[in-house]
């Protein structure tokens, strides 16, 4: 897929004068690559141990997991309304602070009620890096190498993210068999029966959880340097007078534009998926380990894989979006999945073999439902101009939330009542996804070839770039 010169196939070189790409909008965008992949070790740690871990530590707040999340949801809508005003440094500077004050937290309390409030707040923190770089990105980086640069950047966070997660539990296992004074093999088998563990045993299981806790925070600490390293201007994240003048000739771009007939279809594309993913992701250690009984260090092993197969799919989205358009990319390959995840929820059948047999199933699943993510969020950001971005991220954060505390009452008060709606939740998913796909098939005609047309305010910043570059060189 790339070629010898470093360009991908129909792609021109990063290096192209013909992209007038800024070196500042370059530096800030190498800048978060290594921050971002910072993060993904972090979130290798957040979304897999520490949800083990509070599965031991407080089973309450796993079981309404996503209204916490949900709540993170809010928070990280509030900072992205202001990212006009504040840019997007600021955040980056404080965003790690509070992930690092939410991990203490929960390492040093026992008290449930903190601890929830902990993880909604580890989760803006955290998660606020989500929305960071398609923002950041569809300002910085020109058109034509956006999508490769999505990938590009997604891609160096999972690869982190598998790396740390297939270390997690083996080093959770580890610390234990230390703690224990016993073999790492007898540690291992003891993990994948956690619930008939007691007394000292089951309290040196959880301190052994905390030691990989800390090891997030080290990570989240090199973010916190990292981003003051980026150089940003005003003019980043708000409309230069040029861009204003241009918008206010055509007709003045308002909020009524998030509540248009082919935005409002597309947020409920991104609603019915976001149902379907807080059914079942946030729960794939608890699953694997306690209801199919594989232990924790193959678990770790199992969610690398699958994080390996994210990674391998999003290196095919710019070829997706070059061969096939965004929209159709993104409903193939979703779509694609479902029969997958009708096979995770019968997990039991495979006997023996469980573990064999469910990696490879979410292997699968894994990179076909994410393959198509960089064109995803490339598009999203085409579908309205620079100063709404902001506002239709903190929009599609709201639904999040809402469609979070949705999915969380129902997971702790119906499904997760029983240790079947585990499995359940996978039929449940499964159908959310093709409706949702359904839905997103009818935008085709107008935005599946999107992408490949330049902007208006695109044209206005390359052509203020070039006179910017021209004075220079008169000079």
């Amino acid at each position: 897929m790339i070629k010898g010169d470093g360009e991908m196939s129909g792609m021109p070189a990063l290096n192209d004068p013909s992209l007038h790409w800024e070196a500042r909008y370059k530096r800030n965008c190498f800048v978060y690559i290594v921050i971002y992949g910072l993060l993904g070790a972090v979130t290798g740690i957040t979304n897999n141990t520490l949800v083990s871990y509070l599965d031991l530590a407080a089973p309450k707040v796993v079981t309404g997991l996503n209204i916490y999340t949900a709540i993170g949801s809010v928070l990280m809508a509030i900072m992205l309304i202001y990212i006009h005003k504040t840019g997007y440094k600021k955040v980056l500077v404080v965003a790690p602070i509070l992930t690092i004050a939410t991990m203490l937290a929960m390492i040093f309390t026992e008290n449930t009620q903190i601890i929830a409030i902990s993880y909604a707040l580890l989760t803006a923190g955290v998660g606020i890096y989500d929305f960071m770089y398609p923002l950041m990105y569809s300002v910085y980086v020109p058109r034509k190498i956006r999508t490769f640069m999505m990938s590009a950047v997604m891609i160096t966070n999972l690869v982190t993210q598998a790396i740390v997660t297939f270390f997690g539990g083996k080093i959770v296992v580890w610390v234990f068999s230390k703690i224990m004074g016993i073999s790492y093999g007898k540690a291992s088998i003891l993990s994948g029966h956690q619930a008939h563990m007691t007394g000292s045993t089951l309290h040196n299981y959880i301190t052994s959880y905390k030691s990989v806790i800390y090891i997030a925070i080290g990570f989240t600490v090199l973010a916190f340097i990292c981003s003051l390293l980026l150089k940003e201007r005003p003019s980043d994240y708000t409309e230069t007078e040029a861009e204003l003048k241009e918008r206010k000739a055509k007709k003045a771009v308002n909020f009524k534009m998030l509540a248009q007939k082919d935005i409002v279809l597309f947020v409920t594309f991104l609603a019915l998926i976001r149902v379907g993913a807080y059914l079942i992701t946030p729960y794939f250690p608890i699953y694997l380990n306690n209801f199919l009984h594989i232990q924790r260090g193959t678990v770790s092993t199992i969610i690398t894989l699958q994080t390996f197969a994210m990674l391998i799919g999003y290196t095919f989205a710019p070829w997706l979006e070059k061969k096939f358009g965004s929209i159709v990319s993104i409903s193939v390959m979703t779509l694609s999945c479902t029969p997958l995840m009708l096979l995770m929820a019968k997990g039991n059948i495979f006997g023996s073999n469980v573990a064999i047999a469910i990696g490879i199933v979410l292997f699968l699943r894994s990179g076909l439902a994410n393959a198509a993510m960089p064109v995803q969020q490339s598009l999203q950001m085409a579908l309205v101009p620079k100063n709404l971005r902001p506002a239709f991220s903190s929009l599609t954060t709201i639904v999040n939330a809402v469609v979070g505390i949705g999915v969380g009452l129902f997971t702790s008060l119906f499904l997760l009542k029983d240790p079947s709606g585990y499995a359940i939740a996978y039929y449940i998913a499964a159908g959310f996804y093709i409706v949702a796909c359904i839905l997103l098939l009818i935008l085709k005609k107008k935005y599946n070839r999107i992408m490949e047309k330049e902007s208006d305010e695109e044209k206005i910043e390359r052509q203020q770039e070039e006179k910017a570059e021209q004075k220079e060189q008169n000079a």
